[in-house]
């Protein structure tokens, strides 16, 4: 069992790298505290995620993206600690610092499902160990959000509205849908990797800023995929 107020752990980090990787689609290998995730069909697209790692694990994961420009290496630790020293990475640049790893305790989350928004309906999809929640205004899908149960944990994922839709709730309708869902089974903590626009929100609905985030690739490379691990959803516009 997870014990929601204890600091930045491998686990809650093994946790969310699960739930993030179940949500797309991927595969997750964990040696220590170096995290792989990357499609299961070995195309482009892979990232490594170090948490507490030693200088070997760091040059290794650095050597890894600066041969591989679709590769990205994401570096997690807690938000009281110092930066780390990026100039270990080698030549590689820095992406984003923008994004933070959220936790919440559930026992403090809504368990009833919220009123759907007026003029919208919502279709709930289920995948391999996850859930897709949309929400459908006039035939078409204006905000969606995914979340995976991983042990005990609930991780949030690709919470996203429609840029014609913002500023009318349906983010915050998203988030307490999911985790309404996740309370029909037996969860104990919420994760989600936010944005830094997304910090405020989250934060008003009970989340706790845990780690800082910073993602990191190849120098000059072209075509990255998005640096953001809250990945937005392209036809939503």
């Amino acid at each position: 069992m997870i014990a929601v107020h204890d600091q930045l752990s491998e686990t809650l980090v093994r946790l969310w790298v699960d739930g993030w990787a179940r949500t797309r689609g991927h595969e997750a290998v964990h040696e220590g505290g170096m995290h792989t995730v990357g499609p299961r069909d070995g195309d482009a697209g892979s990232e490594t995620i170090l948490y507490r790692w030693s200088e070997d694990e760091l040059r290794r994961a650095s050597a890894s993206v600066t041969d591989a420009p679709h590769h990205l290496l994401t570096l997690i630790s807690a938000v009281d600690e110092t930066p780390p020293d990026l100039e270990s990475c080698g030549d590689l640049d820095l992406i984003s610092d923008q994004e933070r790893l959220m936790v919440t305790d559930m026992a403090l989350q809504d368990v009833e499902n919220p009123i759907t928004p007026d003029s919208c309906t919502v279709a709930r999809e289920s995948f391999d160990r996850w859930t897709l929640l949309s929400v459908i205004q006039e035939g078409r899908v204006v905000a969606r959000g995914r979340m995976a149960i991983v042990d005990s944990c609930a991780v949030l994922d690709r919470i996203y509205t429609a840029s014609s839709h913002r500023r009318q709730g349906l983010g915050t309708y998203v988030t307490r849908a999911l985790l309404a869902i996740a309370h029909e089974q037996d969860v104990e903590t919420g994760l989600l990797m936010a944005t830094g626009r997304g910090v405020d929100l989250y934060e008003n609905l009970g989340w706790t800023p845990l780690a800082d985030v910073r993602v990191l690739g190849a120098a000059g490379a072209r075509n990255r995929r998005r640096p953001s691990h809250a990945q937005i959803d392209e036809e939503l516009g």
